[in-house]
């Protein structure tokens, strides 16, 4: 009896081990025929694609190459007969003027008279073309680039203005004007040839708007294009496929118009038609082995797989890591692998006792060491304010003190009490805000300077501040800007302090009609690449006293009113930071 139950038992191990390899030749060989099918046909569907969408655009480039060259040519024309008047409107209003096949308005633009004639009666103000950016682009060039401008509302209708330089002795003397309609005219609605309806092409102007679209019979829907798609283009210049979960996409950015561009989308489940049908098939031989794999398991479940059923069944029991014991074990294997879980699991419990303490120490540690750091961001901060309180004090003492020093430095102390409340709030998802004011930049700039001299006093760095003679008021909190650019001219001064006298800081306060900025260069030790990407991050810091919350307190109190921070710098020459703050008009 033993030796025939041994004879079962290495049976039944047998067994296991045929099944187990037949399954996995199975797999290994519909997976290989599969994965090579599948690779050959998607090559083949994007190849076939790419090859319908560089026709299509090609074919729709040239149509809009030939047409405009043929409306070019027109203006280039009339641009030979400047001064001939008769000839010019007789032209114009023989065959010029057609709102399907030709232009709807046409202007000349007299550069020495400043002066617009019209040959029409849709006019556009001269103020609105004048603001075109390629208006004043065709002024300058050299004649041999197609210009066009931006939609324009023409007398209900929206037209695009092709422009041709007049040019006399090689330089421009004025400019031909002539308006396309971008809702009526052949044009723009014949240019786009798809080469079949399920492929859409968009002819986009410069700022990736949409002139026009191929002539498909497709519903509106289908022919939308999102705006998230032309912004993904926006990175490349040159022509380029591109996937969605939808659609699959070409982008020609030259679409030999200045600034224009052409889109073509395919919807993706037309491209890989071919692939789709070859992986349903393969999904059914799949499912063809996968039932056969399952009538062949159904067979020797019942001498194979009971024990392991069971082991499977109390371990889905067992609400905590005992070991397991069963009324059977089958074969040998089952046995191994039975005492191979209950050696696990009491491991497992083990290191997961010793983890949880470890942990637990570790999270004492960071929050000890994150206080540790706060604590020392909030004394830095107060720091700088303290420190004109002092040399005010000392200048005193010497007998150099003066009334206005003395409301300076009362000042400095309400300030170092108004940065305690705000580091108290930093970490709050609503902080306060900061008391903003109208600020006259001339009394502003006195106060910085007397600020900046009292951080440079008995130091050997020579430092300069540079303002206009004349600055408008400016909305915003005294207290944030004076504790913004004070910590950069220290950070600056410090920078420098290697160099001794030949270290230098200068501050420049510059405006524009948009904001005020705010320029700090100095000639220091410099930062690299990976620090300036890092600068302003909470608790980075390259000093060896530093603790990282100066520049970060900056980029917060910046976000706070919209501003930016741009850093330039060159290690071991120095660094430049520009602050930006948007100026107000109506508060």
């Amino acid at each position: 009896m033993e030796r025939l139950r041994t004879l079962l038992e290495v049976r039944k191990s047998y067994f296991f081990q045929i099944t187990f390899i037949i399954f996995i030749i199975l797999g290994l060989v519909i997976s290989s025929l599969a994965f090579s099918a599948d690779r050959v046909t998607v090559s083949r569907a994007e190849e076939l694609a790419k090859e319908q969408f560089d026709y299509a655009i090609d074919g729709s480039i040239e149509n809009l190459e030939t047409r405009l060259g043929k409306l070019y040519e027109d203006l280039v024309y009339l641009g030979a007969y400047v001064g001939n008047e008769p000839l010019i409107e007789e032209r114009i209003r023989t065959g010029y003027l057609n709102q399907r096949t030709s232009f709807t308005s046409i202007f000349y633009y007299d550069l020495r008279e400043d002066e617009f004639t019209w040959y029409s009666q849709r006019q556009v103000p001269a103020m609105t073309l004048k603001a075109d950016p390629k208006f004043k682009e065709v002024i300058t060039s050299n004649g041999d680039d197609l210009f066009m401008s931006d939609p324009v509302s023409i007398s209900g209708d929206a037209g695009t203005y092709l422009y041709v330089p007049v040019i006399e002795d090689n330089r421009p003397i004025g400019m031909f004007g002539g308006s396309i309609s971008v809702l009526n005219s052949d044009l723009y609605r014949r240019m786009l040839e798809s080469t079949n309806d399920d492929m859409i092409l968009y002819l986009l102007n410069e700022r990736g708007e949409v002139l026009s679209t191929s002539f498909n019979l497709v519903t509106d829907a289908e022919r939308r294009l999102s705006r998230s798609i032309v912004e993904t283009t926006d990175e490349y210049d040159v022509r380029t496929i591109l996937s969605t979960e939808d659609d699959v996409i070409m982008f020609e950015p030259d679409a030999r118009v200045n600034g224009w561009s052409v889109l073509a989308k395919h919807s993706t489940d037309s491209v890989y038609e071919a692939v789709y049908d070859t992986r349903w098939q393969y999904l059914m031989i799949t499912l063809v082995t996968f039932f056969l794999s399952i009538l062949v398991g159904l067979l020797l479940s019942k001498t194979l797989t009971s024990p392991l059923l069971e082991l499977v069944q109390n371990i889905k029991k067992q609400q905590s890591l005992e070991p397991i014991l069963l009324e059977r074990t089958g074969s040998k294997e089952v046995q191994t692998l039975l005492d191979t879980y209950n050696d696990y699991s009491n491991r497992m419990e083990t290191a997961r006792r010793e983890q949880l303490s470890q942990q637990q120490l570790l999270l004492q540690q960071e929050k000890l060491a994150s206080l540790g750091q706060l604590e020392a961001g909030i004394a830095h901060e107060i720091r700088n304010p303290l420190t004109p309180v002092q040399i005010t004090l000392q200048m005193a003492k010497e007998g150099h003190g003066s009334e206005e020093m003395l409301d300076l430095a009362l000042s400095e102390l309400n300030r170092a009490n108004h940065l305690i409340t705000t580091m108290l709030t930093l970490a709050k998802p609503d902080q306060s805000k900061l008391q903003e004011e109208w600020l006259d930049m001339t009394e502003f700039a006195s106060r910085l300077e007397f600020l900046l001299d009292a951080e440079c006093y008995k130091r050997v760095t020579k430092w300069e501040l540079i303002v206009p003679n004349e600055m408008p008021p400016f909305y915003c909190s005294s207290d944030m800007l004076v504790q913004t650019i004070y910590n950069l001219f220290k950070n600056a001064v410090e920078a420098v302090d290697s160099k001794g006298a030949d270290g230098s800081v200068t501050v420049t306060v510059l405006f524009t009609e948009r904001d005020y900025r705010f320029l700090i260069e100095d000639n220091g030790i410099g930062m690299t690449k990976d620090q300036v990407n890092t600068v302003g991050s909470a608790f980075y810091t390259t000093k060896e006293n530093g603790n990282g919350l100066g520049l970060y307190m900056i980029r917060e109190s910046l976000k706070a009113v919209n501003g930016q921070m741009e850093i330039e710098s060159v290690e071991g020459e120095g660094t430049a930071m520009m602050i930006k703050i948007p100026r107000r008009t109506n508060v």
